[in-house]
């Protein structure tokens, strides 16, 4: 069982979380191959992103999948609605970021191609439009609380996702954390069992 103070212990005030109930961490899909275990995206002993993934922080407001499909209809002047068959699912997940100014965020939120260093030390990135964008695994964890001061961890996966495409809207409000909003979609990976695009796992 995790605590909340070791859970949020990233550098970032717990105070000033925005009401942010999960963590995401992504990897480049070509990178490494899907996690079977929390243990292989979050180390569970320092709370430090495993191998490959790289933490993007905390959420300023819930993690949101919205799930559905399309459907067609065969109709009968008599009978009425005779059958309904499933077509494409639509998936997407969303999320708000805070922490914007880091790698990670601009990398995925931004589709940062590009970085170097100019002759006064600073970080200089390169952002254009791409015919293709990058290929991400997300993973957003959760923390479930129970009567106890400690809490149960919920991973869930999403293997293969794209930008969805939808505009991504980032804050520089002051006085405010920085925020970026980002709208994904989970695409069927061949690496998954049963061509998964999304599977949860639970802390026991």
């Amino acid at each position: 069982m995790v605590t909340q103070s070791d859970f949020w212990n990233k550098g970032v005030d717990e105070d000033k979380i925005l009401g942010g109930p999960a963590r995401v961490l992504v990897s480049r899909k070509s990178v490494t191959t899907y996690p079977e275990l929390i243990s292989e995206v979050l180390n569970l002993t320092t709370y430090d992103p495993a191998t490959n993934w790289l933490d993007v922080g905390h959420t300023s407001e819930p993690f949101n999948m919205t799930d559905g499909f399309e459907t067609t209809e065969w109709i009968s002047q008599q009978a009425g609605r005779i059958n309904v068959q499933v077509g494409n699912w639509n998936r997407t997940i969303s999320v708000t970021l805070m922490q914007t100014l880091t790698n990670t965020v601009m990398d995925l939120a931004h589709e940062a191609d590009g970085r170097t260093t100019n002759a006064d030390g600073n970080t200089v990135e390169y952002f254009w439009d791409k015919p293709e964008v990058t290929k991400w695994r997300v993973a957003a964890i959760h923390l479930v609380e129970d009567a106890s001061a400690a809490a149960n961890i919920v991973m869930d996966v999403f293997p293969f996702c794209k930008r969805s495409g939808a505009d991504s809207e980032t804050a520089w409000d002051r006085g405010n954390p920085q925020t970026a909003s980002l709208e994904m979609t989970p695409l069927p990976d061949e690496d998954v069992p049963y061509n998964a695009n999304w599977y949860r796992i639970r802390e026991l």
